[in-house]
């Protein structure tokens, strides 16, 4: 009886190959589509009335004058404020007994 000492070598197949060079091309455009392709800009032109915001950045609002106007004075409240005291517990990580 002979004795066989010589393994049997992998062969390799070409559709693996394929696959393996399929997968490392996906990776390789996405590392250059995310890092290193700088995206084209796009173009929009302001409408003609945007440059009319301009005055309205140098309003100075004072609160007490909002506070005390009778737009704000007739102002309807819905919502009750909240009432401390009853929020939750102190510790919510205690385990409850």
């Amino acid at each position: 009886m002979a004795i066989v000492l010589e393994e049997e070598k992998n062969k390799t197949n070409i559709v693996s190959i394929i696959t393996w060079l399929a997968v490392l091309g996906i990776i390789v455009a996405a590392v250059y589509y995310i890092f290193f392709n700088q995206p084209q800009l796009v173009e929009v032109a302001a409408p003609a009335n945007f440059q009319n915001v301009d005055p309205l950045s140098k309003i100075k609002l004072n609160p007490e004058d909002v506070i005390n106007s009778q737009s704000f004075q007739s102002l309807k409240q819905y919502v009750a404020p909240p009432v401390p005291g009853n929020a939750g517990r102190d510790n919510p990580f205690v385990p409850v007994q």
